[in-house]
């Protein structure tokens, strides 16, 4: 149960929101302007196809450089999907632009000009612009939700309700990195075997590469499907990820309401009691810890019984991890970005040093987070159903189940029930 919290591990909680292409937008930029002008490209010269290469790979990263200009307004950069630059729109306006300026050029340009800037080449820049911009909305739209249409706010998201985002796994498990290694490798092979002498002593080491890929792109929807992914919070068909507007993303916000009070005094017990029952059926993958294979589930987004705790008050946008990083950084006085300590146990310290541990009331404390202790020790912890249901992980389970009092028992002998009550 013991989680590091380094500065990778917090940035990675941004993957709720953005899991989505980073560096594979230019070689499927790349790939798809090939594909598409293939016999206007074998007309060019050779220096022209490096020009059109160097610029399709360029105009794939384009929409991007939202990310800088946001950096220098008042919009948050988290919300660089939601704005013009990834827009359909606004690059066919441009693309119509580049052809008036196109057609003036070649009237203005001189006999050597013409030469070096001949029809076929304007015509093929031209359309790898539009190919490698919208090669990019396709991608991220894939994963993502996009306002296409900008300035209309209706949001397109094609992959991204059958592949949702895993709260806890990192971009590197999620099936949009694996179609990002992809991407790269097919577009190595295609780089290389332009302008490399004996393709064939390499193209069976790619083609290796390639089919690892593709294999492990299978395995990560796998654990997609086989992992609780969280539904975004829509309202009025938009995607909710700053939800009270003060600049902060909801998943480091410790209040994300902006009403003063801190998201672990907001939670909702009876919505929690319904999300706990309804995720408990045998679906999802759980992990103890214990051993390789615990260990890579874990990564790939598994529920341990502190994820459970934190998914059921995120489903209520309600992020526990800030709460319990702010508690600890103030309470030890903490001036640096890694810290050693786990989740579980914080929240345990933090209703313990505020007196908010309890005897449980199975009627009252339903859909309430209970500590399993030991000793006086924290041992394991869950949501309480009722008297005779727990939705815990417990050694031996593979997928998320409910467990009575008697299994909980037989496993931590002498233990003591405890619940968080913060009303």
């Amino acid at each position: 149960m013991h989680i590091i919290l380094s500065r990778k591990c917090i940035i990675r909680k941004s993957n709720l929101s953005k899991k989505n292409m980073y560096i594979a937008h230019g070689p499927i930029s790349y790939i798809t302007n090939e594909i598409i002008q293939k016999k206007r490209i074998s007309k060019l010269s050779t220096h022209e196809k490096s020009v059109v290469m160097i610029l399709s790979i360029l105009f794939g990263v384009l929409p991007d450089v939202d990310l800088a200009i946001l950096s220098m307004t008042n919009t948050p950069v988290f919300l660089h999907h939601k704005v013009l630059t990834h827009s359909i729109t606004f690059y066919l306006l441009i693309w119509i632009f580049l052809l008036l300026f196109f057609q003036i050029l070649k009237k203005i340009l001189n006999k050597e000009g013409r030469k070096t800037f001949n029809e076929n080449l304007f015509t093929v820049v031209h359309y790898s612009f539009l190919i490698g911009t919208l090669s990019h909305l396709f991608a991220d739209s894939l994963f993502s939700s996009l306002r296409l249409f900008y300035p209309l706010k209706t949001e397109i998201n094609i992959l991204g309700r059958v592949l949702e985002k895993n709260y806890f796994a990192s971009f590197l498990y999620s099936p949009s990195f694996a179609i990002e290694i992809l991407s790269i490798l097919i577009f190595l092979m295609l780089l290389i075997k332009r302008y490399i002498k004996n393709f064939k002593y390499v193209k069976y080491f790619l083609y290796t590469l390639i089919i690892l890929a593709i294999s492990y792109f299978g395995f990560t929807v796998y654990t997609n499907q086989n992992t609780y992914n969280m539904p975004p919070i829509v309202k009025n068909g938009e995607e909710q990820l700053d939800i009270d507007f003060d600049g902060v993303q909801d998943i480091y916000d410790i209040d994300t309401n902006n009403d003063g009070v801190i998201n672990i005094y907001e939670y909702d017990n009876i919505k929690g009691k319904e999300f706990v029952e309804s995720i408990s059926n045998k679906t999802y993958l759980t992990t103890t810890l214990k051993n390789r294979w615990e260990s890579i589930k874990f990564k790939y987004g598994a529920f341990s019984s502190y994820r459970v705790v934190s998914q059921t008050y995120l489903e209520q946008n309600l992020s526990l991890e800030p709460v319990l990083l702010n508690y600890v950084r103030k309470r030890d006085k903490i001036q640096t970005y890694s810290l050693q300590y786990s989740y579980p146990t914080l929240i345990y310290e933090y209703a313990k040093e505020n007196g908010y541990l309890t005897i449980p009331n199975y009627e009252l404390d339903s859909g309430k987070v209970f500590f399993i202790l030991q000793n006086d020790k924290l041992v394991n912890m869950g949501i309480l159903i009722d008297e005779t249901n727990f939705v815990v992980v417990l050694e031996g389970d593979r997928r998320l189940v409910r467990h009575t009092k008697d299994e909980i028992e037989s496993t931590y002998p002498n233990l003591i029930i405890k619940v968080l009550n913060t009303h």
